[in-house]
């Protein structure tokens, strides 16, 4: 199972991979919207999980990063980071079975609801 996250802040991104690396999960890692495009793009693999913050510097922000990984891999879980509470309320582009985490989680939250998506349990708003 390989879990693909984009965060723009470096130590949020080394954190996340530190928690499922230590979980037993392979991790591929994008630091913009533009570099996880290009992972989408040349995978030879299907991702098992999307993890992506929403808002990040570059064209492509964590919704559009969604839409090309649903476009190339339908069915695949998404699960949108942010630290903006102005988003809690539904962003645009969430759809279901699509969960959001809000900033700050701790790497316990994070493993548990990454592990429900990958179960298929029912999606929530975080």
């Amino acid at each position: 199972m390989c879990i693909l996250v984009v965060e723009d802040e470096a130590l949020i991104r080394f954190v996340i991979i530190e928690v499922f690396g230590s979980a037993g999960f392979e991790v591929c890692e994008a630091c913009c919207g533009e570099q996880a495009a290009a992972l989408i793009d040349a995978a030879d693999r299907r991702f098992s999980l999307l993890i992506t913050d929403i808002h990040m510097p570059g064209k492509l922000d964590g919704i559009a990063v969604a839409g090309l990984m649903r476009l190339r891999y339908p069915g695949t879980p998404i699960l949108f980071t942010t630290g903006r509470p102005d988003v809690l309320d539904g962003p645009e582009g969430l759809k279901t079975g699509d969960r959001l985490l809000q900033k700050p989680y701790g790497p316990t939250r994070l493993l548990t609801v990454a592990r429900e998506m990958l179960d298929g349990k029912l999606p929530l708003y975080l």
